[in-house]
């Protein structure tokens, strides 16, 4: 059996510390050791020196480099950057180094049989609060659309290039759960999906603003009136 194209898509905005570092590791942990793979790096508009870095590494390294004129937004940007895809099984991750890229490995062993896997935290490494946020988030998840996965929204991801076309192009409804929605309407398409262990670490540079202590009432707020807007869709939906 023909071994399957994987493409590694890497979402970058403003990660000027890190992003040298994160592309290396893609590079030298999976791009090398699984020849028939492809590197999609796509920059969303970043006001740092990121763009400067990536089209350096460009020149030193395999990879589709796509820069932004301006900011799309996180959903928009990631969207994009998927459908940039050539592979049989299309990869996704966060790029804030707090991931093991060899861990896209694990994935790739779960793919057989399944149409999406995600990544599932080991240990989580985060401040208390969003860890019990998640806890409270997987639990709803499951209670309004019967999906169980401790990690549900995890930017750690692999799916068969279709999935894009009937989960993530759809993605509207969930403003701060963007990897979630993207698991509901899989689901709900009829894919397969499983959820596999890997190692999180602390974020050592930058900060995830929108998930900041301060912000948790707006994301509260906004996640439960897209779960229902969602629920309302998928059962309008059949």
């Amino acid at each position: 059996m023909a071994q399957p194209k994987v493409s590694i898509v890497l979402p970058v905005y403003n990660e000027a510390e890190i992003i040298e570092t994160v592309i290396r590791d893609f590079y030298e942990k999976v791009i090398k050791k699984y020849p028939n793979s492809e590197l999609i790096v796509a920059e969303d508009g970043s006001t740092d020196n990121t763009k400067e870095i990536l089209a350096r590494l460009e020149k030193e390294m395999p990879m589709k480099l796509v820069m932004g004129k301006e900011r799309k937004g996180y959903r928009r940007g990631v969207t994009d950057a998927l459908l940039l895809a050539t592979g049989d099984y299309v990869f996704f991750c966060d790029t804030d180094n707090t991931h093991d890229p060899a861990d896209v490995f694990k994935l790739l062993d779960k793919m057989e049989g399944n149409d999406l896997v995600t990544g599932v935290k080991l240990e989580r490494n985060d401040p208390a609060y969003r860890i019990l946020f998640s806890r409270a988030y997987n639990l709803m998840i499951y209670f309004i659309f019967g999906i169980w996965l401790t990690d549900i929204n995890a930017g750690f991801k692999m799916m068969r290039r279709e999935v894009i076309q009937k989960a993530v192009v759809k993605n509207h409804s969930l403003k701060y759960g963007f990897s979630t929605e993207i698991v509901i309407r899989a689901k709900y398409a009829g894919c397969r999906i499983a959820g596999v262990p890997v190692s999180h670490f602390a974020r050592e540079t930058g900060f995830a603003g929108i998930f900041a202590a301060r912000k948790m009432p707006e994301v509260v707020i906004s996640q439960l009136k897209g779960l229902v807007s969602l629920r309302v869709e998928m059962w309008r939906n059949g």
